[in-house]
């Protein structure tokens, strides 16, 4: 647990050590990985291959970024693509995010809803134009998700586009009444230009 603490402190040599000393294999390889030690990350991972789900995601996940095509499953990409694609952005790991990225119709043959995760990161990191390409693609894939039309909102929001963030919130209910998020903005947009 220390060492994730550390990860989100930037603090990736102490990391290491609390990893090590904790004897948790795919932490260190972990912060291997965001090093830039490609090769001492797979060293690691291949002594504990097959371990755990969230290994096995690494071993992915280390591969796509030198261009190896490998395996993973809906599930790996579902717990562990956000939350490593966000880390990236925090270590500004540009080379890797960029790979990732590239790939992510490859890892869409995994789980279909990568485009709406890939989108999520981008517009928590301030990329609204490309979050809204991957939101345009994920709902070509799946009109019916209520979630990607609320990111669609939020992006139209941040482009200063209530008219149509209205309209992507107000799709998120039609598709999954009572859709809370979008509810709530909706409220916030009416309120905010009674007030305006």
């Amino acid at each position: 647990m220390l060492g994730k603490i550390l990860l989100y402190e930037k603090s990736i040599d102490n990391a290491f050590e609390s990893f090590e000393k904790a004897n948790n294999i795919a932490g260190c390889a972990y912060c291997e990985f965001l090093s830039g030690n490609i090769e001492n990350a797979k060293i690691l991972l291949n002594l504990v291959q097959n371990a755990s789900p969230y290994i096995n995601w690494l071993i992915f996940l280390t591969n796509l970024v030198e261009g190896n095509y490998t395996n993973t499953t809906y599930f790996q990409v579902r717990n562990f693509y956000e939350q490593d694609l966000e880390l990236l952005f925090f270590y500004e790991q540009n080379d890797k995010i960029e790979k990732i990225i590239q790939n992510t119709e490859y890892i869409a043959n995994f789980n279909r809803e990568v485009y709406k995760y890939c989108a999520r990161v981008l517009l928590n990191n301030g990329y609204n134009k490309q979050s809204e390409i991957m939101l345009r693609d994920s709902l070509s894939i799946c009109y019916n998700d209520p979630e990607t039309h609320y990111l669609m909102g939020e992006v139209n929001l941040a482009k200063g586009n209530r008219q149509e963030a209205l309209y992507q919130y107000e799709t998120a209910i039609k598709v999954n009444s009572g859709y809370y998020p979008a509810e709530q903005k909706i409220k916030d947009i009416i309120s905010y230009k009674k007030i305006s």
